[in-house]
């Protein structure tokens, strides 16, 4: 009688430890020669937004220190997921990363527990890329001048005062409702698809508030054709420094960081994951990186994995509380 037949237990542990190393000798393999193939770049919004542009910025000079062509591809739809999703399901080999921010990574989670992915359990944090600048935007001849006088209009004209951002639930939408159920504000939402359609209802007056990027308001600010009475950064923007802050105006701990950052599947090689977050740094300490950066409003960030995890994990905190207080669902 054959071995296999006396210890068809025994048999399967050996078959299964030879599949496990035969796998892990893969893995090796894969991390030892990175890259060698072209990299994707998953970006989960439409193509020509202040994502796409930063991930076509990057990846541009990420490739030239990676050796590899770095292809970005545009999934848009679901306010994000559909990208995540998609690289999070993909094969853990680095040649897959998805461009992500707060929507996809932290707020719409949050607010749906049935998305076919969990960004903690199914995606690796590579490094932060920027911070990029929102602000409200009123149109030129707007009585509004400042973040007091949309609070007080507001107040004395409850649920008449409109004001769009990109989506239901997403984290522009999630900060707006959190800052007016604060402030005892009644104002109507208005969701757009992109802030492009939303930037023609405002000039023409179908719109009082645009809570919009300086990549798309600052041409038309810089025109005289709307102005933007408060940043909801923490800091002033490098690009249009006049405009004050949220803080600034009266109205502390209720800024919005809007970031990007590159993810990889969970299980991808740590040679593999340290080797993009080096090209990442690298690119975004080149001088005409940085550049074009601010041009869009954003400002480069960078630093070490570890030090994107503590931001991420600080970011977690402020999102759950934001998100929870809201009530908003999805």
């Amino acid at each position: 009688m054959s071995t296999k037949t006396k210890h068809p237990a025994r048999a399967l542990r050996i078959a299964f430890a030879a599949g496990l190393a035969a796998c892990a000798l893969s893995l090796t393999a894969t991390a030892q020669g990175y890259p060698d193939r072209p990299i994707k770049f998953i970006v989960p919004f439409s193509a020509g937004g202040s994502t796409d542009v930063t991930a076509r910025t990057v990846g541009e000079a990420m490739a030239k220190d990676l050796g590899q062509t770095v292809i970005v591809e545009n999934k848009p739809g679901a306010a994000g997921t559909l990208g995540a999703a998609q690289v999070a399901k993909a094969a853990p080999d680095g040649y897959t990363v998805l461009v992500g921010g707060v929507g996809p990574i932290m707020v719409v989670p949050e607010l749906d527990p049935s998305l076919p992915y969990k960004p903690a359990k199914d995606l690796a944090a590579i490094g932060q890329i920027t911070n990029n600048d929102y602000g409200w935007v009123v149109r030129a001849d707007s009585p509004l001048k400042t973040a007091a006088d949309l609070v007080a209009t507001a107040k004395q004209q409850p649920g008449q005062l409109s004001y769009m951002t990109t989506g239901v639930g997403g984290p522009l939408h999630v900060s707006m409702e959190y800052f007016t159920k604060r402030q005892g504000l009644s104002m109507n939402h208005i969701p757009y698809q992109g802030e492009s359609q939303a930037m023609g209802d405002l000039m023409a007056g179908r719109l009082d508030v645009a809570v919009m990027s300086l990549t798309v308001a600052a041409p038309q600010i810089k025109a005289g054709k709307v102005r933007m009475i408060s940043v909801l950064s923490a800091q002033r923007s490098t690009l249009l420094p006049e405009i004050p802050t949220l803080a600034e105006g009266g109205f502390p701990g209720y800024e919005i960081p809007v970031w990007l950052g590159l993810f990889v599947p969970a299980g991808t090689p740590e040679p593999v994951q340290d080797r993009l977050a080096a090209a990442m740094q690298k690119s975004l300490q080149q001088a005409s990186v940085q550049a074009r950066m601010r041009d869009l409003g954003a400002e480069p960030v960078g630093g070490t994995r570890d030090q994107y995890l503590a931001f991420l994990k600080s970011e977690a905190t402020r999102w759950t509380t934001r998100a929870t207080e809201t009530g908003i669902s999805r």
